[in-house]
């Protein structure tokens, strides 16, 4: 660098010397002024040229660098673009190797995408089709859509099922659609994919079995109402022979007579029993068993069924009693037939398999969560029942002694038809061991409370001390239940030599059978109560002699229990007022009553009950006839058949009580008569206007509970009741 500063510095130099020198002409000095700028020239091309070499390396470097880089890039782009060219090639082949059909297509129906099965499904050509609309060709019969439809941006369904009948290579096929809307980041729609699957074979399955149900519902439907047809038609004769034996039991019979009576009417409860059981399983079984919820007294329902089963369970020398709690609602919302028919089934069964001691029946509220029940408890003193055989007593047809030597009789449906009918209601039924030996049925109903209704009298026999003599414990447990029910108290029989202990009343017990043999009450200043089986009610008079000064029939009714104690008149009147073979009604004067009966059977046991009750009768024998009969004269009631010929009870009813519109004539009672014991009829009667309802055989108490109501004013069949 030195070097070429002193180039510079001489030819600078040279350049002024020039121009100052004297005799220099003006060419001179320029060629001078020429030769020094191409030394300059020569100089700055020598400095370019170095630092344009400097340069030059410099870039090299960075040009060198910078090709590494894009080397590195390039790689790793050869890598990425592989993975994604193995990723696609997986894709399709998963796709393509899908059994389903698989399409895309734009918000137009064009395609955009389709696998190898949905091209090879329709027969088509991907380049021929793909850009182009498509729609499947859909069965004449078919009424499914055409495709699957995504309106609006981002609202409706993103996701439609769906079933098509189709055309394709393979003939007509159901294919099952399965859509999705693909939408971009606004939410509007830029494809629809498709995934179609073949469910032929599904399809012609699933056809298959709806084709079976619909078969075996229409086979149950006709064997419902074959059954019901049959148990009508096996239920009328039957109700003429047990209606007929009652009648002879109340005739003069000698003794073996009246055996052979008692045994005819014994068979035919059991068979129409049976008969029950068997079309209420059918019912059951083929869907068709509804509930008919009403407002009924739980206490009444309780004590009907005790009542109607007490004089089995004294036939078997054991006891029946009832107990309802205090805090047992007065009217609840149920089906009182079926709760009833639980009940029976529960309590019967219980009869059956005790021997001694007796059976109890008690009610009470439970409550479970937030929920109200009533549960029912049947406790006996029988053989009870093994462990391992109560998971299956209560399926159908089964016993807990199912051997050839089994000692006790019946189908086995009792319980089975139990079980389904406290599930029905939204309850459970259960059994356990009872303390001492027996078992304990229970079951558990929702207690819905009909508005208004009271609650059992707690309190009504407060300051109350009776005692009890029997050597029934079941029945002693049973009256010091209900009398604590009532609010009273139960005196012990402490002895002080021969007297007894002083309580208000004293309850001895007659036992079961229909010969008592008692002493006379141990103290004649002390009120006491004699306690008769029904089979002994006309010995009651006996009684009177011996001291007693009242009687009550067993099982006893909580409310005459505490008539007796407090010394009221209750339906069971004294023994004072007691005249054997008195007839149990209310009801002294004479009624011109209507009697529409198709059976001639039926119609005489009915006659024959009323003209024994002094009651004139006048009959027909179909609906039409009933009505030609009420435009001719007036009745004090009508008795009329639901099943008759030309015109039903139903239809009959309903233009009898349009006619008594029309004329403004007076109301005339009307009662049904049918032979089904658990009818779904009773709305109907309710509708048509009718104020009875009576089950064939006509039970003769029922008859004149029915006549008493009537004659007093009183429908036995009310509307629904409204619950709280």
């Amino acid at each position: 660098m030195q070097r070429w500063g002193t180039i510079g510095l001489a030819i600078a130099t040279l350049v002024a010397a020039g121009w100052a020198a004297e005799g220099w002409d003006q060419h001179q000095r320029i060629t001078l002024l020429n030769l020094c700028l191409l030394g300059a020239d020569a100089l700055i091309g020598v400095a370019l040229l170095l630092y344009a070499l400097i340069i030059s390396s410099r870039r090299t470097a960075e040009l060198q660098a910078l090709a590494a880089k894009l080397e590195d890039s390039l790689k790793a782009l050869s890598a990425s673009n592989a993975r994604l060219n193995e990723s696609e090639t997986r894709y399709k082949g998963l796709v393509d190797a899908q059994g389903d059909a698989i399409v895309r297509r734009s918000s137009e129906s064009r395609l955009t995408f389709g696998n190898d099965a949905f091209f090879k499904l329709f027969g088509l050509a991907p380049e021929l089709a793909l850009g182009k609309p498509f729609a499947p060709e859909l069965h004449p019969e078919s009424r499914s859509p055409v495709f699957g439809n995504f309106a609006g941006s981002g609202t409706g369904y993103e996701r439609v099922v769906y079933d098509q009948h189709v055309r394709t290579v393979h003939g007509w096929r159901w294919i099952a659609w399965e859509d999705y809307a693909i939408r971009n980041g606004m939410g509007r729609l830029v494809e629809i994919q498709s995934v179609g699957r073949d469910v032929t074979e599904r399809k012609h399955l699933e056809q298959a079995l709806t084709a079976a149900r619909d078969k075996a519902e229409a086979a149950n439907r006709a064997k419902s109402g074959f059954l019901a047809t049959m148990s009508h038609e096996i239920r009328t004769p039957m109700n003429g022979v047990l209606g007929m034996a009652r009648l002879m039991l109340e005739t003069e019979l000698k003794p073996e007579q009246r055996a052979y009576v008692e045994a005819i009417r014994q068979s035919g409860d059991a068979l129409m029993a049976l008969i029950a059981d068997i079309l209420d399983f059918s019912k059951i079984e083929s869907g068709t068993l509804t509930l008919q919820p009403d407002a009924v007294p739980p206490h009444k329902i309780v004590e009907d069924v005790v009542e109607l089963l007490g004089p089995r369970a004294h036939a078997k020398g054991i006891e029946l009693v009832a107990n309802v709690a205090a805090d047992t609602p007065r009217a609840i919302r149920a089906d009182g037939l079926r709760l009833k028919q639980i009940l029976i089934n529960l309590v019967g069964n219980a009869i059956k398999f005790t021997d001694k001691g007796g059976v109890r029946l008690d009610i009470a509220r439970a409550e479970a969560g937030q929920r109200q029940y009533l549960r029912f408890a049947v406790r006996d003193t029988g053989v009870g029942i093994a462990q391992d055989k109560r998971g299956a007593i209560f399926g159908e047809f089964v016993q807990a002694d199912s051997s050839h030597a089994r000692r006790f009789e019946g189908t086995g449906l009792g319980l089975a038809i139990s079980k389904r009918l406290v599930e029905a209601m939204g309850g459970d039924i259960g059994v356990t061991d009872a303390p001492g030996g027996g078992s304990v049925f229970w079951f558990a109903v929702p207690a819905e409370v009909v508005r208004g209704a009271r609650f059992s009298d707690g309190k009504r026999l407060s300051g109350q001390r009776a005692a009890i003599v029997t050597r029934n414990p079941v029945l002693r447990e049973g009256l010091t239940a209900q009398i604590r029910s009532l609010g009273g108290d139960v005196a012990p029989l402490a002895r002080m030599g021969d007297e007894f202990a002083a309580p208000n009343v004293l309850l001895i017990d007659a036992g079961t059978g229909a010969e008592p043999d008692l002493p006379s009450p141990p103290d004649k200043t002390l009120r006491s109560i004699v306690l008769l089986p029904a089979a002994a009610r006309a010995r009651a008079q006996e009684m009177r002699a011996l001291g007693f000064s009242d009687y009550l029939i067993k099982p006893t009714r909580q409310s005459s229990l505490a008539d007796r104690i407090l010394g009221q008149r209750s339906a069971d009147r004294p023994i004072s007022e007691l005249s054997a073979g008195a007839v149990e009604s209310k009801t002294r004067r004479s009624l011109k009553i209507l009697l529409a009966e198709d059976n001639p059977i039926n119609a005489m046991l009915v006659r024959e009950l009323l003209r024994r009750r002094g009651h004139s009768v006048e009959e027909v024998a179909s609906g039409g006839e009933t009505l030609k009969s009420t435009d001719r004269q007036r009745f004090d009631f009508i008795l009329t058949d639901i099943h008759m010929p030309d015109m039903d009870g139903i239809e009959t009813a309903r233009r009898i009580r349009a006619r008594e519109a029309e004329t403004g004539r007076a109301r005339t009672p009307i009662v049904a008569l049918t032979a089904d014991t658990v009818e779904t009829g009773k709305d109907a009667c309710i509708e048509a206007g009718m104020d009875g309802f009576l089950t064939k055989p006509v039970d003769p108490a029922e008859l004149d509970a029915m006549i008493d109501a009537i004659c007093e004013g009183n429908s036995l069949l009310q509307p629904r009741e409204a619950a709280a």
